[in-house]
């Protein structure tokens, strides 16, 4: 699910930069991101996911870690592959960073 960054070099530091098309730099943010699947009555919001943000277009990458975490959340209201778990319909808010340290723990 990472996607990979064209890189530039400036002053020794790699400045990551987005996509072809855009002349964009990315700044590492924490976001917010809401994700629905068809066919699942369950709304996820997921907040304060670290992620590197253009600060031009507003695209957000994930590392290929963090994109995990992420699923790893989701499963248990989205399912996985063709199955979609029999729940009612809801609205779940969960703090990214709390639900990793908690995974790690």
């Amino acid at each position: 699910m990472g996607i990979q960054l064209e890189e530039t070099k400036a002053k020794n530091a790699t400045l990551k930069r987005c996509l072809k098309g855009c002349s964009g730099q990315l700044r590492p943010e924490a976001i917010t991101r809401v994700f629905r699947r068809t066919g699942s009555p369950v709304e996820v919001i997921l907040e304060d996911i670290p992620a590197e943000v253009c600060q031009v277009c507003g695209r957000a990458f994930f590392s290929q870690e963090i994109a995990r975490g992420i699923d790893r959340i989701l499963f248990p209201f989205h399912g996985k592959h063709r199955h979609i778990p029999d729940l009612p319909p809801a609205r779940v808010i969960v703090d990214f960073d709390k639900a990793q340290r908690k995974d790690a723990a």
